[in-house]
């Protein structure tokens, strides 16, 4: 049985939500798509904490009332976390807040799916090392 890695996707676009979900799915994922964080996070917690990967707009991520990535790392530490920001502004808070991947627009669809499976790849080569 193949198991597919599961994605989520909480970007305030969801035109940009739709082709990512797509592009993922097409590259043999599981992907969730969510444009508000709090919903994401119930989602997140429904599953235990055992999502591979979750792909946060910048705008989203740098909401200090909703502490995103915080919270997701409270519920499983090893989830990995891809920031796409419109500037380098909050890279530097972002990145303390434990995003372990961050990124700026313009970016295609493509380039975002290959960086969160690649993600996902360096997770699985230290866990076999």
């Amino acid at each position: 049985m193949v198991v597919e890695p599961r994605i989520f996707i909480i970007q305030e676009n969801p035109d940009a939500n739709t082709v990512l979900n797509g592009i993922l799915w097409l590259k043999g994922c599981e992907p969730h798509k969510f444009t508000e964080g709090n919903e994401a996070l119930n989602e997140i917690k429904k599953f235990d904490g055992k999502v591979d990967a979750v792909v946060i707009s910048g705008k989203i991520a740098a909401d200090r009332n909703l502490m995103l990535v915080v919270n997701i790392k409270k519920i499983n530490y090893n989830i990995n976390v891809l920031v796409i920001g419109d500037d380098e502004s909050d890279k530097i808070r972002l990145m303390g807040y434990g995003t372990d991947e961050f990124t700026l627009r313009p970016m295609s669809p493509e380039n975002v799916a290959d960086k969160v499976l690649m993600l996902i790849s360096r997770e699985k080569v230290k866990e076999n090392r």
